[in-house]
């Protein structure tokens, strides 16, 4: 790859420095948090069906025992039961939000979609938020998903983007490769810089600076997976969202604080039961066995896991045997990190149709989230244009997942 100077300072936002531009890298020693001081947030892209996983209603979808006796699953989910001792399900999320777009935005960022407008994402609130020392690996990574950026709280909040587990050290190992023409493009940018007064050059110096760090920092190790054993790649599931989960741990594990492993294919419009039972045999034993890797490893204390989609499905099958969109009554599952294990928050009735106890909301879950980092969610900040922002909107700590 041949990178001149007008190659270098053309570069858009798509281009190879765009996928460096938004590498956080945290400090390995930041404060630690009261309870939790990292967050893997399994993200289940399409709006999976509350109703064929973890609040299983109807005759059609058939529930099995967990290990807490508070909570039944959907029998697709069998590995996953045995770990439910350590995580809790809230059935009563509640959103206004039936389009994927909309939806999407407001699970990611705790606010309503609104064309045009900017927000942080709760990874780069995490990356803001864990501390402000000088840093030594990213703080924010996504894993084979759209990354949800950090807005005006600065590129250095956004998130390290992993497209595939298996790729990302040779992707590192080819910028190392390339070490010579980063120190090249850094002095072609301080001669052109004495002649032109440029933000964007001094951007793309320290962009470059950063990269080039990122090759010294304990991160390449992280994402060297054939350092794990043939069983353990092979218990969370040789799939990109198997090994997507384990590179998730061990990136918590070397000192990243947010985490986003995706799985697409939830949007069930069509063959519900086909669908749903094809995605779980993917997600079943890489939740179980993440869980139970970080209660081996002495993280799970400290690693919150959050499994959600944008919205859930309808209760009603349609005419094509399949479920359409349902942000009324919805379910996430938050586990670890001070969130006490083997608990069920709010009830959808018989038939799943509305929330009949406890609502949760989007910006709940981002307090209940927040807080057990320590953050003051009552902070505010200041957007691009001087506005007040606040870190959450209105919202209350979910009570019932209190310790």
């Amino acid at each position: 790859m041949c990178l001149s100077r007008r190659h270098f300072l053309g570069l858009g936002a798509g281009g190879f420095f765009a996928f460096a531009a938004r590498h956080g890298i945290a400090d390995l020693f930041a404060q630690d948090a009261p309870k939790a001081k990292s967050c893997i947030v399994l993200w289940m892209s399409g709006g999976p069906s509350q109703l064929d996983t973890f609040d299983p209603k109807g005759d059609s979808v058939k529930s099995i025992e967990t290990a807490s006796k508070e909570i039944r699953i959907a029998e697709s989910l069998p590995r996953t039961a045995k770990a439910m001792s350590k995580l809790s399900v809230i059935r009563s999320m509640t959103s206004k939000e039936g389009d994927h777009q909309r939806a999407t935005t407001f699970l990611h960022t705790g606010r309503p979609f609104v064309e045009g407008v900017a927000h942080p994402s709760s990874g780069a609130i995490v990356s803001r938020e864990i501390s402000s020392k000088p840093v030594t690996v990213p703080r924010y990574v996504t894993i084979g998903g759209n990354a949800f950026g950090p807005a005006f709280l600065g590129e250095e909040h956004g998130p390290f983007t992993v497209e595939d587990p298996e790729q990302a050290l040779n992707t590192l190992r080819q910028l190392e490769s390339r070490r010579a023409r980063f120190k090249l493009l850094q002095d072609l940018g301080q001669e052109f810089e004495k002649a032109h007064d440029s933000d964007l050059l001094k951007r793309r110096e320290g962009l470059v600076d950063r990269t080039a760090a990122l090759l010294d920092t304990p991160f390449p190790k992280a994402l060297d997976l054939a350092k794990e054993s043939d069983a353990t790649r092979d218990a969370y599931g040789r799939n990109r969202f198997g090994q997507g989960c384990l590179l998730a741990r061990r990136l918590v594990e070397g000192g990243t604080r947010f985490v986003e492993v995706e799985l697409g294919g939830w949007d069930t419009h069509r063959d519900n039961a086909a669908l749903v039972k094809q995605n779980c045999a993917t997600l079943d034993p890489a939740i179980a066995a993440l869980v139970d890797d970080l209660e081996k490893r002495a993280l799970l204390d400290s690693t919150m896991v959050l499994w959600m989609g944008e919205f859930g499905r309808t209760p009603a099958l349609n005419a094509d045997k399949g479920r359409d969109h349902y942000p009324k009554a919805f379910s996430a599952v938050l586990g670890g990190g001070g969130i006490p294990g083997g608990r069920v928050i709010g009830d959808t009735g018989r038939n799943g149709v509305d929330v009949t106890k406890d609502p949760v909301t989007v910006p709940d879950l981002f307090a209940t989230m927040f807080e057990r980092f320590g953050f003051d969610i009552t902070k505010k900040y200041h957007d691009s244009a001087g506005a007040v922002v606040k870190m959450v909107e209105e919202s209350s700590v979910i009570k019932g997942l209190k310790a």
